[in-house]
């Protein structure tokens, strides 16, 4: 190969990684930092994340959908895989909250690698009870299918069995709504703005990112395999981490791509 090649070559490679920063570096949508495992739909492309972890940023102001959902994000913590989101159905303009009576969150994330996180605390809604609920249960203004009150309480315990036992034995109807801990309930008035608090998501998608980084690697997501990748500063898409010693440019996005040897070989060729 002509050595006026081989420097034509070097020349040319920082400018075309340059040139390819900008499609999965880290970006902002208002005071979120959008990373892996999300990503920024309508200016990202869709394997720099998770793919139902795409996030739509509204330029009016308003917090982030998440994946055209019904969940608003407020913040992500990367460190411990979670985020604060809300439902907008709870938030809607109601000033008496009963639509939060017919509210399965169990179905908001179904299908879904997102959970509701046990620091949350669990609002429960009861009607219909076939006997006479406790007496710390707070009636609202709100009627069952039988036109029987409905009652509410908060239970510290998001995952626990005393509120199932509770609710059990009174034979109710209910559903659940999880809010932050710190929420109060101490009259009936309090419960419309409890339903429409903020709560704790977690997340567990594939592979490990932060491995991935150490490596010196950026993750990616590969949606024809359904599989978490590495990419690696030779250009191969490793399925966990790259090799040791190896370094990279994180802002480099997954493109298939030849290798640097390979590049070599092929103008070795032509020369």
């Amino acid at each position: 190969m002509h050595a006026a090649a081989v420097v034509a070559l070097l020349v040319l490679l920082p400018p075309l990684a340059a040139a390819q920063d900008a499609n999965c570096a880290p970006a902002s949508c208002g005071n979120l930092s959008i990373m892996y495992p999300f990503w920024l739909r309508g200016r990202q492309p869709s394997y720099c994340g998770y793919p139902s972890f795409g996030i739509d940023c509204d330029t009016a102001g308003s917090a982030p959908l998440l994946n055209d959902s019904y969940l608003r994000v407020l913040d992500i913590h990367y460190g411990n895989s979670s985020l604060v989101a809300f439902h907008t159905n709870l938030a809607a303009d109601d000033p008496t909250g009963c639509g939060a009576t017919k509210f399965n969150m169990s179905a908001t994330i179904a299908l879904s690698v997102l959970a509701t996180s046990r620091a949350n605390w669990e609002l429960f809604l009861c009607g219909n009870c076939a006997r006479r609920p406790p007496a710390e249960w707070l009636p609202i203004n709100c009627t069952g299918s039988s036109g029987a009150p409905w009652f509410v309480f908060l239970s510290h315990d998001e995952h626990g069995g005393g509120a199932d036992q509770e609710i059990a034995a009174a034979g109710c109807q209910y559903s659940a709504v999880p809010v932050l801990p710190g929420s109060e309930l101490r009259a009936p008035g309090d419960y419309a703005g409890l339903v429409r608090r903020r709560f704790l998501l977690e997340w567990k998608v594939p592979g490990d990112c932060a491995a991935c980084d150490a490596s010196g690697g950026q993750c990616r997501f590969d949606a024809g395999e359904n599989a978490f990748r590495c990419l690696c500063p030779d250009g191969s898409s490793q399925p966990a981490t790259c090799a040791r010693g190896e370094f990279t440019d994180p802002t480099i996005p997954y493109e298939p791509s030849i290798s640097f040897t390979g590049l070599l070989d092929l103008i070795s060729v032509r020369c």
